[in-house]
């Protein structure tokens, strides 16, 4: 491996151990995430796989310059820039464009696991589009309650019997912003999150 310096070094064995117990637990794990959500008044769908391998001793590691060492994994089967990564210390992240820092995107596997089965779950629920106004309100939603296994710092999910809301922080550094996603299920969920947007609109066109 070569450190931070650029000169060559044995893998340190907290990068094996990780490397190891990745494969161990999570190798050959393979599943699909289907995703929902309105873009420009239109539903819009995906179905995107993915897989827990990495490539044994050729799987590539650097080494962080704010502590430890992360490796390459195989992740989302997608055409992308970025690369999906491990950290040692057990946090998933990415180098967003195949070069630049690590960046965590989550605390775990587990939580990304458990983030990407609420996401799969609601991809048969109607989609909504909220702007600032709704994003604000949704606090007022009744019974929304935070899954704490799929939820972290950059992302939340929050969930009733009716109604999913998803929070999460984009990636870029010079645009940084919060975005919000909104389903909903069942006549009682639609009737809520209708009066939400309704709400926003009447105190939209009542602001001077």
């Amino acid at each position: 491996m070569r450190d931070r310096t650029g000169k060559l070094v044995p893998a340190p064995m907290d990068l094996i151990i990780r490397c190891e117990g990745f494969a161990q637990r999570f190798g050959g794990l393979r599943y699909e995430v289907r995703r929902s959500r309105v873009l420009h008044g239109e539903r819009y769908e995906t179905n995107r796989g993915w897989e827990f391998d990495h490539l044994g001793p050729r799987t590539a590691a650097w080494q962080d310059p704010g502590g430890g060492w992360y490796f390459e994994w195989t992740g989302e089967r997608v055409a992308k820039p970025c690369r999906d990564l491990i950290h040692t210390d057990g946090t998933v992240g990415t180098d967003i464009d195949g070069g630049s820092p690590y960046l965590r995107i989550a605390p775990s596997l587990l939580h990304l696991i458990e983030s990407h089965a609420l996401m799969d779950a609601v991809a048969t629920w109607t989609p909504w589009p909220v702007d600032s106004l709704a994003m604000s309100a949704l606090g007022l939603l009744d019974g929304l309650v935070v899954v704490s296994e799929a939820s972290w710092g950059s992302s939340r999910w929050r969930l009733s019997d009716a109604v999913a809301v998803m929070d999460y922080d984009s990636w870029d550094h010079e645009n940084p912003h919060r975005r919000t996603l909104v389903w909903s299920r069942a006549e009682a969920g639609h009737r809520q999150v209708q009066a939400l947007l309704d709400g926003s609109r009447s105190a939209t066109r009542a602001t001077p």
